[in-house]
């Protein structure tokens, strides 16, 4: 099995988001925030300890802003397939919301 430095390397799909994320203007990225909040929002999700959540504070790019944290945390957590499910409508978000611009 491979290993993956990154948790979004393992699939495709899911870095693929992510790094069109970062690369995004934050504007673009709290809107997609809230998109990825709503899609995951009454998922179940795995339980992160707030040892983990202190861990994390202000390391990573997506750090900055707390609504695009919670939202690749959510992200994180969701079942793998949700996940890819999840990255491929965040990806076709994003080019919906650069045609807008």
């Amino acid at each position: 099995m491979k290993m993956f430095k990154r948790w979004y390397d393992a699939d495709t799909a899911v870095s693929r988001a992510i790094n069109e994320l970062e690369k995004s203007t934050e504007e673009i990225q709290v809107r997609c925030a809230d998109f990825i909040i709503d899609l995951l929002k009454d998922v179940e999700l795995e339980q992160m300890s707030l040892e983990d959540q202190y861990n994390y504070i202000m390391r990573r790019w997506y750090d900055k802003n707390i609504k695009v944290s919670h939202a690749i945390e959510y992200l994180r957590l969701s079942p793998k397939e949700l996940r890819r499910e999840t990255a491929l409508k965040v990806l076709k978000y994003l080019e919906e919301l650069k045609k807008e611009s």
